[in-house]
């Protein structure tokens, strides 16, 4: 993966956090859906990407959300740390069982921090689309908190 698939995972879980009406049966569908091709081909991206795409924009309220967090996503002019991140005591009190261990999908990239951390965005990723209600998934991972106040710090350019 990379800045930007990590940045639409990111700003679409950031939308499901915020959002305040719960998705529709058919969103909850198609979302279990993306998860499952992702899980089986995961480089695979461009394609759902669109169908990801296609069920935030249907959404108005989730669409402005989404927009709202890609914008600020895009705008970083520094990494995201890593120990905002989830960490494995997180994923397993919210997750499901099912959701955790031997699900992750496998990706072919080498080792490094920059690429755990995209394989971690990915795989969070995947593990909360196919729960049975997303949006409150995605309420009770702490580490999207932590990331929305990363995000709304002041910036400095002329560090």
């Amino acid at each position: 993966m990379n800045i930007a698939t990590d940045n639409t995972l990111l700003a679409f879980l950031l939308a499901l956090k915020n959002l305040e009406n719960p998705l529709s049966e058919n969103e909850r569908e198609a979302l279990a859906k993306i998860s499952q091709k992702l899980k089986k081909n995961p480089n695979d991206w461009n394609f759902t990407e669109k169908k990801l795409m296609a069920i935030i924009k249907a959404n108005q309220a989730l669409n402005q959300l989404y927009q709202q967090a890609k914008t600020k996503l895009d705008a970083l002019d520094r990494p995201i740390p890593f120990d905002l991140m989830p960490t494995e005591a997180e994923l397993e009190k919210v997750l499901p069982p099912e959701s955790k261990g031997g699900t992750r999908a496998h990706l072919p990239y080498g080792e490094g921090e920059p690429n755990k951390q995209s394989n971690e965005i990915f795989n969070l990723s995947v593990k909360v689309l196919p729960t049975e209600k997303p949006e409150e998934t995605a309420k009770k991972l702490s580490f999207l908190e932590r990331l929305s106040q990363f995000l709304n710090q002041p910036t400095s350019k002329n560090d």
